[in-house]
């Protein structure tokens, strides 16, 4: 993994399909919601990561956004950590 950005309060480190970053939220989120190490992978298919999260204890969040390049959808582990996932367009 090589480190692909770092400000005062945003650090990521990753490689071609995975990414770690640790941050500060960007504005105010519910405690709830937030993690402060938020791993990032490339799912093939969000509908099938989905499912599989859920059979394996986990839960799926609501919301999927998408740029010209990759759509983004965010599931949780069993102990509530939070993983975006990327599905190339």
């Amino acid at each position: 993994m090589v480190l692909r950005k770092e400000t005062e309060d945003f650090v990521s480190i990753g490689n071609d399909d995975f990414n770690i970053v640790i941050h500060s939220p960007p504005l105010k989120i519910p405690k709830d919601n937030f993690n402060t190490v938020k791993m990032f992978l490339t799912a093939s298919s969000h509908e099938d990561s989905r499912k599989k999260a859920v059979e394996l204890g986990g839960d799926t969040l609501d919301g999927e956004w998408a740029n010209p390049i990759f759509k983004i959808c965010n599931i949780s582990d069993p102990e509530g950590n939070h993983i975006q996932l990327r599905e190339f367009v």
